[in-house]
């Protein structure tokens, strides 16, 4: 079927419904199940009647568009097949991959076998297949078809010979075929962990072929900016002026902060790197190219950045402080200035704070202790540790990075009007605070590593 996945929709997508379905649980579809194994026990397709009963618990007010998009004559007269239903709303629900695979396997796995035989495959392909379809507006293939892809599929995952496939081999298929997750992120919005992580591979080595093709080689840690915007504008001419314009500025700002020399239109290789590995992770989450990111598609930005899989403490965090304007969206320049120190109209990338702002928030409060930081200085300030002994100084290592952080919240409290007040708040900094102390301990650090290599 790798044709097929080329197929242009009939009609344009419903993108209001389609989110709403992604909220849905998988504990919402096994509570439809109960009420079908209670009131239609035999039954395999259900008139509209019927199928609110079923399903209008899930569904809400989405129940009729549903199950008109679904029905056999495309109207409220017709019927809905049960399996078709529960695979489709199982495939557009809020939960991980593997959970939707194993719910999906053992719902055809009729024979409660732990095996997926051949009809048995094909059933499932032809429910999950056909509806999807359906509810995105694709011409859906013909069942001959599908029992064609079905058995050569079948001949193909079936490596031990068994006549019959295991969940093992089932989820392996599914999760190393990027054309298959192509389509259901173009067509369904649906995104997977493995998907964007192999879309931000692609947009790194893109954006790293930029640097290197405007500099004429990869030797060279500089490069004029002007270069950088004319491929940008040139390859993204869709893309929003202001977007770019966003991107040239902080491209610019942060490399001013790692050159020696401030010069205005060159920008630094290490500066280029930080700021697009943030932006390539913000293209492999944007699924419909809109410079949002809505709350469905946070945990896919911060994976693609971070590696690591946020639970939903820490997204319901991030999602309040990256929402600046309240829109329920993160916005591709709110993403960016988030990860940035803004310095007098200046926005200086300092991704790797965020990195180790997390590493310390254990309890993804937002907010880091006194004690958190201390640790995180203290760790930072190993090679100073070293050369610290080497003096034989008389201070205590712990009471220098104390008096460092008491430095360092003085000055902070300098113009605060309310210091007494500003003074308590100290005791826990939020991540806007976290850097302008991390930027002032940076600086001393610097100061204290310049004095240690003169004595």
């Amino acid at each position: 079927m790798g044709n097929y996945f080329k197929t242009k929709p009939k009609d344009k997508l419903d993108r209001e419904m389609i989110e709403f379905l992604k909220s849905r649980k998988l504990s919402h579809i096994n509570e439809a199940i109960d009420v079908v194994n209670t009131k239609f026990p035999y039954s395999k397709y259900l008139e509209y009647s019927d199928y609110c009963d079923v399903f209008n618990p899930i569904l809400e007010i989405w129940t009729q568009n549903v199950f008109q998009l679904l029905s056999s004559n495309s109207s409220l007269e017709g019927s809905n097949d049960i399996y078709e239903s529960l695979a489709v709303f199982t495939i557009f629900s809020d939960e991980e991959q593997e959970l939707k695979l194993q719910f999906i396997f053992q719902l055809f796995d009729t024979d409660k076998s732990g095996e997926i035989e051949k009809q048995e495959l094909v059933v499932a392909l032809e429910k999950c297949i056909r509806g999807l379809c359906k509810l995105v507006h694709l011409p859906a293939p013909s069942i001959k078809d599908i029992d064609f892809y079905a058995e050569r599929l079948f001949l193909e995952l079936d490596r031990d010979y068994s006549y019959t496939i295991s969940f093992n081999e089932f989820k392996l298929w599914i999760i190393g075929n990027f054309e298959l997750q192509d389509f259901l992120l173009k067509y369904a919005l649906i995104q997977t962990y493995e998907n964007v992580t192999r879309r931000y591979k692609e947009k790194r080595i893109l954006y790293e072929n930029f640097f290197i093709n405007a500099v004429g080689n990869d030797k060279h840690d500089v490069c004029e900016l002007e270069l950088i915007k004319q491929l940008f504008l040139t390859e993204f001419n869709n893309q929003q002026l202001e977007i770019l314009e966003l991107l040239f500025k902080t491209l610019q700002d942060s490399s001013n902060a790692y050159l020696d020399k401030k010069h205005d239109g060159w920008i630094c290789k290490q500066a280029y790197q930080d700021v697009m590995n943030a932006w390539a992770a913000f293209d492999a989450s944007d699924i419909n190219q809109d410079n949002e990111v809505s709350m469905s598609e946070l945990k896919y930005l911060i994976y693609a950045y971070e590696g690591d899989k946020p639970d939903y403490y820490r997204l319901q965090t991030e999602m309040e402080i990256l929402d600046m304007d309240q829109s329920g969206k993160i916005t591709r320049d709110e993403w960016i200035k988030y990860l940035c120190v803004n310095e007098k109209g200046k926005f200086v990338f300092r991704g790797t704070l965020q990195h180790q702002f997390n590493e310390y928030d254990k309890d993804h409060d937002g907010m880091l202790s006194i004690k958190d930081i201390k640790d995180l200085l203290k760790n930072s300030m190993k090679d100073l540790r070293t050369s610290f002994k080497k003096l034989n100084s008389t201070l205590n290592f712990e009471d220098m990075v104390d008096d460092l952080i008491e430095d360092i919240a003085k000055s902070l409290q300098e113009g605060n009007q309310d210091q007494h007040s500003y003074q308590n708040q100290m005791l826990f900094l939020t991540w806007s605070q976290f850097k302008s102390f991390m930027e002032r301990a940076t600086l001393k650090q610097d100061q204290l590593r310049q004095y240690l290599a003169k004595l």
